[in-house]
């Protein structure tokens, strides 16, 4: 046994962040970096488990030190990326999925989470070609197919958007954000009752999800089934009090049926 083995110390962490035990886990990898200050592993996997945390500034840290001792670290690279998309650095993100994808031009990951970024910059038809790439070598990425319908989505390419939501929902059926987003394209295609029975599927799956419970609302007010639209957005209010969408379209509701003194 070796109780000062920055490797065993390296993978205790791995585990205790798979526990979501993540301080315990960076104190783990905090071991490992005082025998050795420069174990890239352990440099990146504090880098994972700072942005679980959502401690992004540190997290870029760690990536950017782990970088300086193995410049050629793709996962690292595109780890950074990753925290650099949360910092909402888009440009910065984008360079380092670059990187990371000239040095593994095989990296679906990376390809995806590129599309993430590209989709933030409005640059829709990169994004989806960035998607497409990720797709190419992982067709079963659920993820990136979600992500490819919401761009086609923006892209006013409908059908299409279904088509990628299904694609997702074949390969995890319980995935409720695909049910959202079909329920959306749905409903822009005013498919109401079909937009509606994807937003209770969602709430099946997932009963505190505000979005679903506010657009499943709006689909009930094109059907003119105004109560039963109110009771969906005063169920979403009650989950996210300050949500502004569903208070507006309470309102509306409201409206309808003529109870202003209410709005």
């Amino acid at each position: 046994m070796h109780p000062d083995y920055a490797e065993a110390l390296v993978c205790r962490g791995l585990v205790l962040h798979d526990l979501k035990r993540f301080e315990e886990a960076l104190a783990s990898y905090q071991g490992a970096l005082n025998m050795r200050p420069t174990y890239t592993e352990a440099l990146f996997s504090s880098g994972n488990t700072l942005h679980e945390l959502k401690r992004f500034e540190q997290a870029l840290a760690c990536f950017d030190l782990a970088l300086k001792v193995r410049p050629d670290y793709a996962e690292a690279l595109s780890n950074r990326g990753g925290t650099l998309h949360a910092l909402k650095r888009f440009e910065e993100a984008l360079a380092s999925f670059d990187r990371a994808l000239k040095l593994r031009p095989d990296y679906p990951e990376a390809l995806y989470n590129r599309g993430l970024v590209l989709h933030a910059l409005k640059r829709f038809e990169e994004a989806l070609a960035s998607y497409e790439g990720a797709l190419n070598m992982h067709p079963d990425h659920a993820e990136a197919l979600l992500c490819r319908g919401l761009v086609l989505h923006d892209l006013t390419r409908f059908e299409e958007a279904l088509a990628s939501y299904q694609s997702a929902l074949n390969v995890r059926p319980t995935y409720p954000e695909a049910l959202f987003n079909s329920g959306n394209t749905l409903h822009e295609l005013k498919r109401f009752e079909q937009a509606l029975a994807c937003f209770d599927l969602a709430l099946k799956i997932r009963p505190d999800y505000a979005e679903a419970l506010s657009n499943r609302g709006l689909a009930l007010h094109e059907l003119k089934r105004f109560e039963e639209a109110l009771t969906s957005y005063e169920a979403a209010l009650e989950m996210q009090p300050n949500y502004a969408e569903a208070h507006c379209n309470r309102g509306g509701a409201l409206r309808e049926l003529e109870r202003f003194e209410e709005r």
